[in-house]
């Protein structure tokens, strides 16, 4: 990003709450696997309209840089970064970590840096340092555990005043609690700041999984004197869903990462059945975030879909994505219902892409699906996915229609999106 000014202390800028930056990664001077692993969504984010969502894949790298501390006339020796961080999603062992923030320096090494590494169970903040020489101190406490959740990181990072001076420092506040680590007495007079970068960076475990969500980036040269801005609140979203109802947290998910804004002004209509169309908007939205609008339809592709339905777009997208070839006939059907052996098929083609094939059916995961019935190998997935646990009483009902509700459940456990209570 282009924010640092040459006088000090200027704010570098904040990343996903700019709404000229909305869902976009664009304005960094780098960015390490976009639309791989490496997402600017709604659903991620903390504070205004996106925020940044990274799926951990292995050891591979995806994250933001900035350049700009190195562009500048005089060297940057005092540095502030602040970012909000959700771990909720993250599946760690003990012993486990990945690097989530760092600094390049003038120096060999790395000037400092955040982990997150899990201990006895619990996830913490780690902070990292390097001295002249290369060698590292790290600091964790109890007082740095980051319970599931948004979090809010402050790191002030100062050079030493000079060569055998020693009195380089590095420091975390949490959550406006200041001083939660502390690491001082560094000899690191060399070290000027290059760059930042922030997502999963570099020596992080293959065996992490799952998805960290980053939102809010500002870095300055001096510490802020402001309370750190609060995490949006979710209310409930819509009046016949209220907090007691099955589905709730699943709706508010999708809801709020807007992949579904209901059936009326105020209504979600939980047990109503998903058409076909429908379906196309679902998916095609989780697939590409909340804000995708699709290219305009022709009404070409589909006998039973012109240029005039109000689908017409999403339903031609979602076939030239490769997920669906229509109902037959040149139709496509899109007000019949869905049912939960074509969800089956829509919903992994959509995560998976169009050309993926699930392992060979078993037949023995449901007791109403053998190795024989229609797509068994697709619900088989599904299932051991995680995404779905059947109708009850060891069935999986594959001829069953799909209620909004339960697509609320799919949808959020095949994107990985957060759960809104």
């Amino acid at each position: 990003m282009k924010f640092w000014m040459a006088a000090a202390p200027l704010l570098l800028g904040s990343l996903f709450t700019n709404s000229a930056m909305a869902c976009s990664t664009a304005a960094w001077s780098h960015v390490e696997n976009p639309e791989v692993t490496l997402f600017a969504r709604p659903e991620s984010r903390c504070t205004g309209g996106c925020g940044l969502r990274i799926k951990l894949n292995g050891t591979q790298p995806a994250y933001v840089e900035d350049d700009t501390p190195g562009n500048l006339a005089e060297d940057v020796t005092a540095y502030y970064a602040k970012f909000h961080l959700d771990t909720t999603w993250l599946n760690m062992n003990d012993g486990q970590k990945i690097t989530v923030f760092m600094t390049s320096a003038s120096g060999a090494a790395p000037a400092f840096g955040l982990e997150v590494v899990q201990i006895a169970g619990k996830k913490y903040a780690r902070i990292f340092a390097h001295r002249d020489d290369g060698s590292q101190v790290a600091a964790n406490s109890a007082a740095s555990e980051l319970s599931d959740g948004w979090h809010t990181i402050e790191l002030m990072w100062n050079a030493a005043s000079a060569a055998g001076a020693n009195d380089g420092s590095l420091s975390l506040a949490l959550d406006d609690v200041d001083g939660v680590l502390n690491l001082s007495s560094l000899d690191n007079d060399t070290h000027a700041i290059l760059t930042s970068q922030l997502g999963v960076i570099a020596g992080n475990d293959a065996n992490v999984t799952g998805n960290l969500h980053i939102d809010a980036f500002t870095s300055q040269r001096t510490a802020s004197t402001a309370t750190p801005e609060a995490c949006i609140a979710y209310g409930q979203l819509f009046s016949d869903i209220p907090t007691w109802h099955n589905f709730y947290s699943w709706i508010q998910s999708i809801g709020y990462a807007s992949i579904a804004s209901g059936c009326t002004a105020t209504n979600y209509c939980a047990d109503n059945n998903v058409t076909r169309a429908q379906m196309a908007v679902f998916l095609e939205r989780g697939m590409n975030g909340g804000d995708y609008q699709p290219p305009a339809g022709t009404g070409a592709q589909f006998d039973d879909v012109p240029s005039s339905h109000w689908a017409v777009s999403w339903v031609e997208k979602f076939a030239s994505d490769g997920i669906t070839t229509g109902c037959g006939g040149s139709n496509f059907c899109p007000e019949s219902n869905v049912d939960r052996t074509q969800m089956a098929v829509f919903l992994l083609r959509a995560e998976h892409g169009a050309a993926y094939t699930p392992p060979a059916a078993t037949g023995t995961m449901f007791n109403d699906v053998s190795a024989s019935t229609p797509n068994a190998a697709w619900i088989e997935q599904l299932a051991s996915e995680g995404i779905t646990g059947g109708c009850g009483d060891g069935n999986y009902c594959p001829t069953a229609s799909v209620t909004r509700g339960q697509m609320a459940v799919f949808v959020q456990r095949a994107f990985d999106l957060p759960l809104r209570n």
